[in-house]
């Protein structure tokens, strides 16, 4: 069956994550910084859900599904001209063979 969803997935996705570097001259450069292309589908969560992770309260907007990768809270998914907040990614009952990532629509 989870083959099945993965004929859903589309190409184009990206992972970024913020990242510190030093300069080389005592400094830092703080950028994001591309991870990993991903396949995966997004979807809209419907109405004004409230989603619960950590004990933290937020509004995620949308739904990222893929094959497990890693992908961490504070990263972004871009797609084109699109960008998502990672709010909470998790593999729940889905045993290591998927993964749903709860983001924000950010751009």
């Amino acid at each position: 069956m989870i083959e099945e969803v993965s004929k859903f997935f589309e190409d184009g996705w990206e992972i970024w994550r913020w990242t510190e570097d030093d300069d080389g001259m005592g400094g830092i450069v703080e950028d994001w910084e591309k991870q990993a292309d991903v396949e995966g589908r997004m979807r809209p969560l419907t109405g004004d859900k409230r989603l619960t992770a950590d004990k933290e309260t937020f509004f995620g907007s949308h739904r990222f599904y893929c094959f497990p990768t890693d992908i961490r809270k504070g990263d972004q998914l871009r797609n084109g001209s699109n960008n998502y907040d990672v709010k909470f990614p998790s593999d729940m009952m889905a045993f290591d063979r998927f993964m749903q990532v709860d983001c924000e629509l950010i751009t």
